[in-house]
């Protein structure tokens, strides 16, 4: 695993960063990711699909979809009186894999919502990543689709709505956001993919920025790997630096890379359960030295799911070394 680790030291050594590179999908596989791939032997066609749940359907999602003129949503389940959440996966996943399950059940536990889960894994699950990457401004596409028939359908304003995504699924909700009527309430990214998006192939409006939603978080937990190095939103999150290896994330190099990648997720399904100055507290400033110098000690913020969306800027913060991982003191 020293081609992992040589990104710091020289991301484009023997094409290494801009040719090629190792990359996790979210069962923590590691995979070789060929940019320069003929685009004719990986290209995959197919949808995104689009499943609600509520507390009346928590495990059986009804199937959504739009009417011919994409104006209308017929739906047995959906409340227009609740707001929505909109979760999606990653490369080589589906809406059906561990983490996002877990953080619908979450949701509807702590709170009366709809939630949307974005299936895309005809495009996702397509081996040779760069196509699944371009794929996510097609998948953003449909979703803002869907999003401004339920306004027009139920007159569910974009200002109760929340977007969040994992990986290139940040990418897949920032996209949706950009195509979007009016501008989402919100957008949350865990650990944005930074395979040709942070390495820059393609275009800067591919990848989730804070133009995307009136509000939009960032929680890094692999940065300068699989994921963000920089800031790209209002407030971006460095747990533990916001850098493999994240706590409780051992073994070999791999696994270590893998693990913290997806740390980030089980950080935000963690937080649900915190109320607003509860669970994951974090503290603005200039960087990680000085914040592990203790010369940030003010203005403590939630990180996650309760996170303030009025704040802006660098946060960080510790975490316990195993679950529960929130710690409300972190100086």
């Amino acid at each position: 695993m020293y081609l992992i680790r040589a990104t710091y030291e020289n991301e484009t050594k023997n094409g290494y960063g801009n040719k090629w590179l190792l990359f996790v999908d979210e069962k923590f596989n590691t995979h070789v990711m060929n940019f320069t791939a003929i685009p004719d032997k990986g290209m995959r066609f197919g949808k995104p699909y689009f499943n609600l749940y509520t507390r009346n359907n928590r495990n059986d999602p009804e199937l959504l979809s739009i009417t011919a003129n994409n104006s209308k949503i017929n739906s047995t389940y959906f409340n227009e009186i609740n707001d929505i959440k909109v979760l999606t996966h990653g490369w080589l996943s589906d809406d059906k894999t561990n983490w996002l399950q877990n953080i619908k059940d979450s949701l509807l536990a702590y709170y009366d919502v709809n939630v949307i889960t974005v299936d895309w894994g005809e495009l996702a699950k397509n081996p040779i990543y760069p196509w699944s990457a371009i794929s996510t401004r097609y998948v953003g596409k449909q979703i803002a689709k869907l999003l401004d028939a339920f306004t027009k359908s139920y007159g569910v304003q974009s200002n109760r709505m929340h977007l969040i995504g994992h990986s290139l699924g940040a990418h897949v909700v920032g996209n949706a956001g950009m195509f979007m009527k009016s501008k989402v309430r919100r957008i949350t990214g865990l650990d944005p993919a930074r395979p040709m998006f942070e390495i820059p192939l393609l275009p800067p409006d591919f990848r989730l920025d804070k133009s995307d939603a009136n509000f939009v978080d960032i929680i890094h937990t692999c940065g300068g790997l699989f994921g963000y190095r920089d800031s790209h939103g209002h407030a971006d999150f460095y747990p533990n630096e916001g850098t493999a290896a994240q706590p409780d994330c051992g073994g070999e190099q791999k696994l270590i890379v893998s693990c913290s990648h997806g740390r980030s997720v089980v950080y935000f399904e963690e937080s649900i359960e915190y109320v607003f100055g509860k669970g994951f507290m974090a503290y603005p400033c200039e960087n990680w030295a000085r914040f592990t110098k203790g010369l940030c000690k003010e203005n403590k913020t939630s990180m996650g799911y309760s996170a303030a969306t009025n704040i802006t800027g660098d946060y960080f913060l510790y975490t316990n070394n195993a679950s529960k991982y929130a710690i409300e003191d972190n100086c």
